[in-house]
C-alpha cells in the first residue's frame, strides 16, 4: 500500500497502545470464561 509504514512512529504512544491491547485480551479471556460457565450451568440445570 502506498504510504504504509511499519513499526512505531514518534507520535504513537506505545505504552498506552500496549496497555489497551493487554486490557482487551484480559476482557476477552474473562468474557469467554463467563460464557463457558453459563453454558455449563445451563447444560447441568436444563437437562
Amino acid at each position: 500500500m502506498a504510504g504504509f509504514k511499519e513499526g512505531w512512529s514518534e507520535e504513537m504512544d506505545r505504552k498506552a497502545h500496549l496497555s489497551t491491547y493487554e486490557s482487551f485480551l484480559s476482557v476477552g479471556k474473562w468474557g469467554l470464561g463467563a460464557v463457558m460457565l453459563v453454558l455449563i450451568l445451563m447444560a447441568i440445570t436444563i437437562v
